[in-house]
């Protein structure tokens, strides 16, 4: 690597930095009440999340009544005005969680949200840089320069200024692959069950546990999944878990309501949904269902190709693991391509080369840029990123065979 190269990408990423957080300071600072100096409600999801868990604590049955999560929204943040609902669509054990956070009030609760997000953050990038190669890190790749890259990343920023739990996510799915690494699957296992607050996110590492007879994972998770929806039902909230189970539909119609960024979306089906009009449902639901279905063979062929290797040789299967919600579910936004970081920080360990380099700027840059072109052409841009990194993957998997 070339000294003007190694230039640039140090210093292009702390001016990306300076500018994107000078941004979000003015952001706060010239707010009025919860209007954001640029005109947007700051913390719309955490103000979603803090409502429902203010709705768990004293009328859970309402939990899924759109007025009623509408009406506690607007009186959260009033005299601001709020323009139209951000719905809450979690499981209920999700507002059972956010109401721990429901005895604080809504700026302190939202205070100590963001900043447990950072020290998360922290965390999750201290260990990601202790597994990269001494070769990256010998070209310049410090620890600094890591943190600098990852709250740079756009998808970042915009989840933490809006509150959103993607922090949490970064945090879990690095702790998954650090403890499997490490030797401690049981323990890998009752983190992904901790990461059911986005159930579809643990799909890749089932199916990787089972494949591997990783029972020790599967044992834990399940337990800590049973205890946690148990100590929820205890409470005298089993029919809302029926509510929830009805409410499902509504995610695959989300990309056609009015109001919803669909240009935010990062899944095939929401590009598709974003061209096609909703009489299309029927044959992208279908289209939705098969992509799951041949998606999650192909991770399974995968891990048995890989079965009793070590962990080193079995990144691959990982990588797929976690790309595997970004391509075979309906419903996810950009903030949660930040457990992207950890693909490419155990890519890099696995694998290095100019050409993960090539897709890692591509989609540092590409996240700002195509966000906002696919606004302007209300057009999903950004799900083309988990296809293309998933292609390239498979490349260096069917290279790296060779080399055996």
């Amino acid at each position: 690597m070339n000294y003007k190269m190694i230039q640039r990408l140090h210093n292009y990423p702390r001016l990306i930095f300076a500018v994107l957080w000078a941004a979000i300071g003015f952001d706060f600072l010239f707010r009025q009440g919860w209007q954001g100096g640029w005109g947007f409600i700051l913390g719309t999801d955490f103000i979603t999340l803090y409502g429902a868990g203010l709705l768990y604590r004293h009328n859970p049955t309402h939990l899924y009544d759109f007025q009623a999560q509408a009406h506690i929204q607007e009186s959260l943040i009033a005299p601001t005005s709020y323009p139209g609902l951000n719905p809450f669509i979690s499981p209920p054990y999700v507002a059972m969680f956010y109401s721990i956070f429901s005895v604080f009030s809504l700026p302190v609760a939202f205070l100590i949200w963001n900043i447990l997000t950072l020290i998360l953050v922290f965390h999750s990038t201290h260990q990601l840089y202790m597994i990269i190669n001494d070769k990256t890190k010998s070209s310049g790749l410090t620890f600094w320069q890591m943190i600098i890259l990852v709250l740079s990343f756009f998808p970042f920023a915009l989840g933490w200024r809006v509150g959103q739990n993607h922090g949490l996510t970064l945090w879990l799915v690095t702790n998954i692959l650090w403890w499997q690494r490490a030797g401690h699957p049981s323990l890998a296992g009752l983190l992904c069950s901790l990461l059911l607050y986005k159930p579809h996110f643990t799909l890749g590492f089932l199916i990787l546990w089972m494949i591997w007879k990783e029972w020790a994972a599967l044992l834990t998770f399940t337990a800590t999944a049973i205890l946690w929806i148990f100590i929820d039902i205890l409470s005298g909230n089993l029919a809302i878990y029926w509510d929830y189970i009805r409410l499902q539909s509504l995610l695959l119609e989300l990309p056609w309501i009015q109001g919803f960024p669909s240009f935010a979306l990062i899944t095939p089906y929401g590009l598709l949904a974003t061209i096609f009009p909703v009489s299309a449902k029927p044959i992208l639901t279908i289209f939705s269902t098969l992509q799951l279905l041949l998606f999650g063979i192909g991770l399974a062929w995968l891990a048995h190709s890989l079965r009793n290797l070590p962990f080193p040789n079995q990144i691959p299967a990982w990588i797929f693991a976690i790309l595997y919600p970004l391509i075979a579910a309906p419903y996810v936004l950009i903030h949660d391509l930040v457990i992207i970081i950890p693909i490419f920080s155990f890519w890099s360990a696995w694998k290095p080369s100019y050409r993960l380099l090539y897709l890692i700027i591509f989609v540092y840059l590409g996240s700002f840029f195509l966000l906002f072109a696919g606004a302007l052409l209300r057009v999903a841009l950004l799900a083309f990123f988990p296809p293309i990194a998933l292609i390239l993957m498979i490349y260096d998997y069917l290279f790296s065979l060779k080399d055996r």
